[in-house]
C-alpha cells in the first residue's frame, strides 16, 4: 500500500584547491559538474562566498560541493582536484624560483666562455 522510499544522504565536503589546479583563474559556474552533483561556494581566508556571486577561484581556496548521490562523491572529486600536468599557477613565475646554480656548473661556464673568447681573438 505505501511505497518505501530510500532516502539517500547527500555526500558534503570542500576540496582545496592547489596552485597547479585547473580550475585556478576561472569562475565557479564555469566548472563542469557530473549528474547530481553542485557546487555551493568557496570557503576563502575564513570567509564563505556563495555560488550565486560566482566567484573566481584563486589557489588556497576551498571548493564547497555536494554530491546529491553519495556514490557521485568520488566522480566530484576527482573533477575538483584536477590539476595541469606540469606546475602552474597564475600568480607565481617560476623562472625565479629557480635555484642559483653550484659552483661547479659556474666553473664550466666560465671555462666555456674562456674557450669561446681565445677562438675568436
Amino acid at each position: 500500500m505505501f511505497e518505501t522510499q530510500e532516502f539517500v544522504e547527500p555526500s558534503l565536503f570542500g576540496v582545496f584547491i592547489q596552485p597547479n589546479s585547473i580550475h585556478c583563474g576561472i569562475h565557479l559556474a564555469e566548472i563542469k559538474l557530473p549528474e547530481k552533483c553542485t557546487v555551493l561556494g568557496i570557503l576563502r581566508e575564513s570567509q564563505v562566498i556563495s555560488v550565486e556571486d560566482n566567484p573566481t577561484i584563486y589557489a588556497g581556496d576551498y571548493i564547497l560541493a555536494m554530491a546529491i548521490n553519495p556514490m557521485m562523491t568520488p566522480a566530484l572529486k576527482v573533477i575538483l582536484k584536477k590539476t595541469h600536468s606540469v606546475y602552474y599557477s597564475l600568480n607565481n613565475c617560476l623562472l625565479e624560483a629557480r635555484p642559483f646554480p653550484s659552483k661547479a656548473s659556474n666553473s664550466i661556464a666560465s671555462s666555456t666562455q674562456t674557450n669561446f673568447t681565445s677562438i675568436h681573438h
